[in-house]
């Protein structure tokens, strides 16, 4: 209470007082008389400080003034901005004795003849010394103008920390320590906001926003050579309004945050060069707006929460070139009108969870494995939805436990631009390198009338398990093998909605489970003395038609038959053929026919 009387005291008495101009056309020092419209160095009895005159001086508070004159570096308000040229006020190593400035600071802001605002030219400088702004009477820093620290810390726990607000803003941290309560980078229409923090810490008690401007703003943050900025008790925004663009770039250095959204009104970016970036919540990318990561190096870690490509309306991408990504779940393209894509070029990106590519109606989705390691192997991997989604693999390793295709309609629609073409939705297309699958893979379902399919052209595609279950259900859809390896521990197509096509490459299969009615023979036809055999063959293996005339007083046995005719050509199950035994219908006591899959 004591001291919010004070501070209350201090602030009636600084509303009657007058503004302290700086009046000086040369450099001088910041508690010389001389220099300043009261004929005195700034004071907190003073309303504001301003360093705003039309001629370009520099304004140098040092050691001596912070030893000899520290009263005079507690003020209320302080202003530097010129209309032409450019004022400065340069804090030079006074260490730990703080320039305290209980209200406003603002940078690079002037007022015209009409009283309209208009870009100034205005720098603070700060080597190893101590910059507090406390905003107590609503007040912030707004830089629109230059400021660097060099060392020594910059404190605004208190208020707000605004770059670009109105006009452009830059702001450069170099080894020092922040300390802040929120921060925004680019607020106003048309403003564009740039902070560097390089090495040093920044630690935030609330949000970091970067771009929040509705027209043509644009908010840049970079953060590098071991620098360590903490977000965690509130979000990191990139893109928050219609418009505008935000971008955070990591170079050798660490983010801790909370959640983090990419793109949430605007177009947002997040480039990770090396370092870590390291969320304890969720990690959204594109909501109603464009937003991409880009991992060239380092890490990224999101694993307490889903991680969203592509929210409502929106485009996600995330493309691994280097580095790792370790997440929970990933949502890729499933919200109402999304587009979310996936793109492994190298590096590794491992999930503890599901992988959902595809969602609810006029969503379009497709993971893109070209190189390094997509593992799922912890849950499945889900292509479904009304439009659905595709993934293609055409180099690296592509590792799952399940993978379930089940999408509405199969048509054209998602852009691989590595290959140059389009992939079919709901498919698993693969190229090149590998997919590997512990438990299964199944292909659409007939009740539900969901489709999917396997291309398989190049590469290795491996379904198996130590224990040999290991299946590729088709349930609804088409498994085609035209080139590469396909290695399965059970082949199952137990109905007339499957299809298996099998023009070149190499299957190893331990077991198939056809459909009843999709491979059987289905009539012996007599035709004069001999007998016309036909039944539906089955793929990829050969198809032999076998005879017996059965055991003792020709009963029917299972041992005994021969192969009479062979069928080693077939690439679609559920194909007709047929073979004319001549003679058998005169052949006595009896004669049994059965079809035979073999290797």
């Amino acid at each position: 209470m004591t001291l919010a009387v004070a501070i209350n005291a201090i602030f009636a008495s600084v509303s009657q007082a007058h503004t302290n101009s700086c009046v000086s056309s040369t450099d001088g020092f910041w508690d010389e008389a001389r220099i300043w419209s009261l004929a005195k160095p700034p004071s907190i009895r003073q309303s504001a400080i301003l360093i705003t005159n039309a001629a370009s001086e520099t304004i140098t508070i040092d050691n001596t003034t912070a030893t000899h004159f520290k009263s005079t570096l507690t003020i209320s308000n302080l202003s530097i901005s010129a209309l032409s040229g450019s004022d400065a006020l340069y804090l030079d190593n006074t260490g730990s004795i703080a320039l305290h400035i209980l209200n406003d600071l603002i940078i690079g802001i002037s007022l015209n003849n009409f009283g309209d605002q208009e870009h100034g030219g205005g720098e603070l400088l700060n080597t190893n010394s101590t910059l507090i702004v406390d905003g107590l009477l609503g007040g912030q820093l707004e830089d629109d103008g230059t400021l660097v620290i060099t060392g020594g810390s910059l404190i605004t726990t208190n208020c707000s920390l605004l770059v670009g607000t109105s006009f452009d803003g830059l702001l450069i941290i170099s080894n020092g320590v922040v300390q802040a309560r929120d921060i925004s980078i680019a607020l106003g229409d048309n403003a564009i906001g740039t902070m560097e923090v390089i090495g040093g810490t920044m630690t935030l008690s609330s949000s970091l926003t970067v771009a929040d401007g509705f027209s043509g703003t644009q908010g840049y943050l970079l953060v590098a050579n071991g620098c360590v900025l903490v977000v965690t008790n509130a979000a990191t925004t990139m893109g928050a309004d219609f418009y505008c663009y935000g971008s955070i770039t990591v170079t050798n250095a660490t983010i801790l945050a909370s959640d983090m959204g990419v793109g949430e009104g605007g177009g947002g970016a997040l480039s990770i060069e090396a370092g870590t970036v390291t969320l304890e919540g969720s990690l959204i990318f594109g909501d109603q707006s464009n937003g991409s990561v880009s991992l060239n190096g380092g890490m990224l870690v999101a694993t307490n929460s889903p991680t969203l490509l592509g929210g409502e309306m929106g485009y996600g991408a995330i493309t691994v070139e280097d580095g790792i990504f370790l997440a929970q779940e990933i949502l890729v393209g499933s919200e109402y009108q999304s587009y979310g894509i996936v793109t492994v070029n190298g590096g590794a990106m491992h999930l503890s969870s599901n992988l959902q590519v595809g969602g609810v109606g006029l969503s379009s989705a497709g993971v893109f494995v070209n190189g390094g390691q997509l593992v799922v192997t912890n849950s499945s991997i889900s292509v479904s939805g009304a439009n659905g989604g595709s993934i293609a693999v055409s180099g690296g390793l592509l590792a799952a436990n399940y993978i379930n295709l089940d999408v509405r309609d199969i048509e054209s629609g998602i852009y691989n631009p590595i290959t140059g073409t389009f992939v079919v939705t709901g498919t698993l297309a693969i190229n090149g390198g590998s997919v590997t699958a512990s438990t299964g893979i199944t292909l659409g379902d007939c009740a539900s009338n969901t489709l999917g399919q396997i291309i398989l052209d190049d590469g290795l595609m491996t379904v198996t398990n130590a224990a040999h279950t290991g299946f590729i259900d088709i349930q609804n859809g088409q498994l085609v093998l035209s080139s590469g390896l396909l290695q399965v521990d059970k082949l199952v197509m137990t109905n007339t909605c499957s299809s298996f096509v099998h023009t070149g490459g190499t299957l190893i299969v331990g077991g198939v489970i056809l459909d009843p009615n999709a491979f059987q023979i289905t009539s012996v036809a007599r035709e004069g003395n001999d007998l016309l055999i036909t039944w539906l063959m089955a793929p990829g293996q050969t198809n032999a038609l076998q005879v017996s005339s059965g055991g003792i007083h020709g009963i029917y046995e299972t041992n005994g038959f021969v192969d009479i005719f062979i069928v080693t050509n077939n690439t679609i199950a559920g194909s007709l053929t047929n073979y004319l035994d001549i003679g058998a219908a005169t052949n006595k006591p009896s004669r049994y026919y059965r079809a035979r899959l073999s290797p």
